[in-house]
């Protein structure tokens, strides 16, 4: 993958933050790109907290996502949640697409230490945030993954985990 090259991560039908099905969701997608996880944003006006600024927890959203990804794909197992701290710099307008960026600061096999922001194409600052995620098991993972929606070319994250799984069976 060269620099600035997109490679998609697989999505879901449920979920708020990306999936398809969800409409009162924001069914953006994740990607990396130059190593790190973003997701490109589009928020509506169901998605603000008042008129014109988007909701402090729709912006938690997206950087929680964002950042487990990072997680996930640096230790090659779903993660959940175990801390988020965010910085809200300023309110985050609806009237614009913003860009999440995320990555991982360190990581070992039962913490992975995040950070991200949310910012806009002119490089605004809207948040900030750092995350520990703790991994889900092998199985768990698996079961997760099964029901996600791969396209051709998305990103396998758990290929290798699943060859090695499987093959111990």
């Amino acid at each position: 993958m060269s620099e600035s090259e997109k490679v998609m991560l697989p999505n879901s039908d449920w979920c708020f933050v990306c999936g398809e099905d969800n409409h009162a969701g924001l069914q953006t997608q994740f990607y990396v790109q130059d190593g790190l996880v973003k997701a490109r944003v589009s928020p509506q006006a169901h998605h603000c907290g008042y008129k014109g600024v988007l909701h402090g927890g729709v912006v938690a959203s997206i950087l929680d996502e964002c950042m487990g990804w990072a997680a996930a794909r640096k230790i090659e197992r779903f993660c959940v949640t175990g801390e988020l701290t965010i910085r809200y710099r300023r309110n985050v307008p609806d009237d614009r697409d913003l860009i999440c960026v995320t990555d991982v600061e360190r990581a070992n096999k039962r913490l992975v230490l995040t950070f991200g922001e949310l910012i806009d194409d002119e490089g605004t600052k809207y948040a900030e945030a750092k995350g520990k995620f703790t991994p889900l098991s092998e199985q768990e993972t698996l079961d997760v993954d099964a029901m996600l929606n791969y396209r051709e070319g998305d990103e396998r994250v758990f290929e290798k985990l699943r060859e090695r799984v499987e093959g111990k069976l």
